[in-house]
């Protein structure tokens, strides 16, 4: 399969089977690339391998194998793999287009918890709990079901009831979060992303970032902010601390050149960034993974049947 490339928020046209009303591939790549994107459906995303970084609006959240998120339409989103990453990634992804069952089917009595599901999920949801291995479950059955058959309708409604019933989402992004049409906005954010991840580890500014859009500093910073929910330097800080984690997670490489590798270049801001996003130490952090056996691979849960 042909990575997609990463250079600008892309409108993705989800192919549907004409034997079916609704799209679940499994995608299988080297690594997840920086794909900003959005669509019209509905997405409902378990990743079985791979780790990494998720965006979700102005959410920005570590992965791992397990991880389910349900996603409204229209929200840019994309998963990252590290430059570094082995192994390869692998997903499994549901997506549909409410309308495509007609406004009456959402306004039966039985539908209106899972239409108020779908209303809420405009914000984002990261789905914890029992109810995420009942899920990726219902959806490696889904995956086995034959294209084209009442069943597959059925199981669908079925995943989509019990995560309407479900005390186990979390929203991902901020309350004042809104969705965007503006391609314009949605290209440049692109843009600015990638920028931060190709120059995440060297000396990076918010000025080098505005002059890289074309604009002032003071035009980036309004810009960025709208658009992220944070500062600019926040968010830069936020992504360098997940890189430094990962390494004191899976490196002995010292805790001071691994703030180095990771951005910093003062080892008292690294800490004091450290503690603010862990609300630990690096050292304590890296201590209690290590008492942990490596946070037990996360303490994500093994996936079901082909999706180990």
């Amino acid at each position: 399969m042909i990575l997609p490339k990463p250079s600008s928020i892309r409108f993705e046209d989800v192919p549907v089977p004409g034997t079916s009303s609704f799209a679940l591939r499994e995608f299988r790549w080297p690594r997840f690339p920086l794909n900003w994107h959005y669509h019209p459906e509905v997405e409902l995303t378990l990743i079985s391998k791979g780790h990494g970084l998720r965006f979700v609006g102005d959410s920005i959240q570590d992965f791992r194998p397990g991880d389910l998120c349900l996603l409204g339409a229209n929200i840019p989103h994309c998963w990252t793999s590290p430059a570094e990453a082995r192994g390869g990634v692998c997903s499994l992804v549901l997506q549909f287009r409410a309308e495509t069952w007609g406004r009456d089917f959402w306004h039966l009595p039985e539908i209106h918890k899972i239409d108020d599901l779908l209303s809420r999920s405009r914000r984002g949801f990261v789905v914890q709990g029992e109810t995420r291995r009942s899920i990726a479950s219902r959806l490696e059955g889904l995956a086995s079901c034959p294209v084209g058959t009442w069943r597959r309708l059925h199981m669908l409604l079925e995943i989509l009831g019990e995560l309407s019933d479900s005390d186990d989402l979390e929203p991902l992004t901020s309350v004042t979060y809104q969705t965007t049409s503006d391609h314009a906005s949605n290209r440049k954010l692109a843009r600015v992303l990638q920028y931060v991840q190709d120059h995440l580890t060297q000396d990076l500014s918010q000025h080098e970032a505005a002059a890289s859009l074309g604009v002032s500093p003071a035009a980036f910073s309004q810009f960025f902010r709208r658009n992220m929910g944070r500062t600019f330097v926040d968010f830069v800080n936020d992504l360098r601390i997940r890189h430094a984690s990962r390494a004191l997670l899976e490196s002995t490489v010292s805790i001071t050149q691994i703030a180095f590798d990771s951005g910093f270049n003062n080892l008292s801001h690294f800490h004091a960034q450290f503690r603010r996003l862990r609300g630990t130490t690096p050292r304590a952090y890296r201590e209690s993974a290590a008492q942990m056996g490596m946070e037990k691979e996360h303490d994500q849960p093994d996936l079901p049947g082909r999706f180990r």
